[in-house]
């Protein structure tokens, strides 16, 4: 067990990160990878492990202009760490509520979590864009690359739109997962090793299928390269860059990503009247209140419309009043008689 004869732990440093991510069996790569980068960061500062930490760390990430998502990101990986510590009796005398009280006075915000996320209305057209554009003819070496590149991004997009799936999770899938197009319903491992279904509409199929066909590689990856790396999976960022191509073409907001397939889906179902679990469920989300949190505007948009369309005003209100009370008397009336 690591003690405090093992590591120095006065200030954030390489060989306390180290062993932290070591001990760290619960995190994606992922989620690892970006840890690590946030405490390198908190290390090259040399950061001291005080009731202050969170607030200089975060001053720091905001002087370096990080992304408030990247921010979030990293100050979780210091509070990870901070709670490991604690776990392992590295912290003496150290409060953690203390530190965190000293980040929100600092940040003027009474509460952190996570943000709502604004859905481009016109996301379902970057699908529309690639199953529009037309296919070459399989004549030559470039025009059968072309032609793969254009059916493969047909099913990115169907993919990512049917399952709400994680960017991570869409280029990790393999063909024999999908069954070359033949299955609705894909096991994955996902976010923190978490095991969870992801489902595929029958058009999000039929375009795997037709992108499966033409294919004659061995690469078991469903989502491969045509051209320079032919063969390699599909990274992320090359799945970021065929969504933000068609975009860029269509003149669509900067907000439209990989990830806003699943912030348009989830809003979509919300608003269609799916129960909050059931979104729940189909994101991946470990716990409702993520859900609820994020999302919890569409639930309001909802409901607002539900009281625009159901809701009585006053005057209707004792209009209807009235003709209740003389449907009564006039079955009174009936009975008397």
């Amino acid at each position: 067990m690591t003690s405090k004869s093992d590591l120095p732990t006065d200030q954030v440093n390489d060989a306390l990160v180290q062993a932290f991510l070591a001990a760290l069996h619960d995190a994606s790569d992922n989620t690892r990878a970006a840890y690590k980068a946030g405490l390198a960061l908190a290390a090259q500062a040399k950061l001291t492990i005080d009731e202050d930490i969170l607030r200089r760390f975060n001053a720091l990430l905001a002087q370096r202009k990080f992304a408030r998502a990247t921010r979030q990101l990293y100050l979780t990986a210091l509070r990870r760490l901070l709670q490991w510590m604690d776990a392992h009796d590295l912290l003496d005398g150290f409060n953690r509520a203390k530190a965190e009280a000293r980040l929100k006075v600092a940040r003027g915000d009474a509460r952190a979590g996570y943000r709502h996320r604004a859905v481009d209305p016109d996301l379902p057209r970057v699908i529309a864009y690639y199953d529009e554009l037309p296919l070459p003819e399989p004549s030559n070496k470039r025009s059968i690359c072309r032609r793969l590149e254009i059916l493969r991004n047909r099913a990115i997009m169907h993919t990512l739109y049917a399952s709400a799936g994680r960017v991570s999770e869409v280029a990790a899938l393999t063909r024999a997962q999908v069954a070359d197009g033949r299955a609705g319903e894909v096991l994955i491992t996902g976010k923190g090793n978490k095991q969870r279904m992801l489902f595929l509409t029958p058009e999000a199929q039929a375009a795997i299928r037709a992108y499966c066909a033409e294919r004659d590689d061995p690469s078991p990856a469903l989502f491969i390269s045509h051209g320079r790396n032919k063969g390699q999976p599909l990274t992320r960022m090359s799945i970021w860059r065929a969504v933000k191509r068609a975009a860029a073409a269509l003149g669509l907001s900067r907000a439209v990503s990989p990830h806003a397939f699943r912030h348009y889906r989830a809003t979509q179902l919300l608003n269609e009247g799916m129960p909050l679990e059931s979104v729940q469920a189909y994101l991946g989300h470990a716990s409702p209140e993520t859900t609820r949190i994020v999302y919890a505007h569409t639930r309001t948009s909802v409901l607002r419309d539900q009281l625009n369309t159901f809701g009585l005003s006053p005057r209707e209100a004792l209009r209807h009043r009235a003709v209740h009370e003389d449907e009564r008397a006039r079955r009174r009336g009936e009975r008397e008689e």
